[in-house]
């Protein structure tokens, strides 16, 4: 464990979103936030301004993911999107539009989305750059909770359009497995403990003092999307295989069976060693995504300076 100052570089965080919702058939961050709204207190610090934010009521009404459009993927540049009268782009820019409204015509400088997933992966960060604060706030959440794990998605060609990409700082939080539409106890309480973790270290940072660290941290960093074999309809011919199901973030070689279709005949992987994540998540199916190959790095924390703070 090493101690680490924040850089000077690096201002001070005072404005923080905690978002809940966005998908509206993920309960858990929707409840949060619902929660959230009417008793603030329990989200504040001293030194900076803590915001729930509930994204989607509309799409939580009816239990969906979404009405019209993923909204996770609708605060890219309106220029890039298409169907502009969407319910969800046009929440988006209404969302923007609130949340610059509540920071002083700036920027938010860190954004929480939460999130629930079917697969199992556990408590995740989805970090969508290695921004030094990022990086040292995933290493006190490895410090303070067990099997805390950071997904870097990175896609050099796109941009997704998460609604945390309104801030430099902060990350997708999921958590699961857990069915669509379920509240659970248990990843209500892991959810809201990992916020408050989150919260606690921007009021460190902001402090210029932050406890020892681990000296690296792993990664697992995008390296492509695999898709379903599919049918001529487009259907999956294929399920992903029992002996691959519930391996998020484990070990994938070639040769080891990935998908079984009907007839009971197994596909292995051909590819490259790799490390594999949101493995058979529902909500991907419509994407054509079965699981998300990546490659594992470990990052030091003590040469964060390296990086540059951005």
């Amino acid at each position: 464990m090493t101690p680490h100052s924040p850089s000077t570089q690096i201002n001070k965080m005072k404005n923080v979103i905690v978002s809940g919702g966005t998908h509206g058939n993920e309960f858990t961050g929707a409840f949060l936030a619902r929660h959230w709204l009417a008793n603030a207190s329990e989200i504040c610090r001293p030194s900076f301004q803590t915001i729930p934010l509930f994204a989607n009521p509309r799409a939580f009404e009816v239990c969906r993911r979404y009405v019209d459009r993923d909204l996770n993927r609708s605060f890219a540049p309106s220029g890039s999107l298409e169907n502009p009268a969407a319910f969800e782009l046009k929440l988006a820019r209404q969302i923007e539009q609130d949340i610059f409204q509540k920071c002083d015509g700036k920027a938010p400088d860190v954004i929480f989305d939460l999130h629930t997933t079917t697969a199992e992966m556990g408590l995740s960060l989805v970090l969508t750059n290695r921004d030094p604060f990022n990086l040292l706030l995933y290493g006190y959440l490895r410090s303070r909770v067990a099997n805390v794990r950071a997904y870097v998605w990175e896609e050099p060609s796109s941009r997704p359009g998460f609604l945390n990409s309104l801030a430099r700082n902060g990350f997708a939080i999921e958590v699961g497995p857990i069915a669509n539409g379920v509240l659970h106890a248990g990843r209500v309480l892991e959810t809201s403990n990992l916020v408050g973790h989150c919260l606690d270290f921007i009021e460190m940072w902001n402090c210029s003092v932050l406890p020892s660290l681990p000296e690296k941290v792993p990664l697992y960093v995008f390296s492509r999307h695999i898709d379903y074999p599919r049918a001529s309809d487009g259907l999956p011919s294929a399920m992903v295989h029992p002996e691959f199901q519930g391996r998020d973030f484990q070990e994938l070689l070639p040769g080891q069976p990935i998908f079984l279709d009907f007839e009971g005949n197994a596909q292995c992987w051909n590819g490259e060693k790799t490390w594999p994540v949101f493995i058979n998540e529902a909500a991907y199916y419509e994407k054509g995504i079965a699981f998300t190959a990546t490659r594992r790095e470990e990052v030091s924390l003590a040469e964060l300076s390296a990086l540059g703070s951005g």
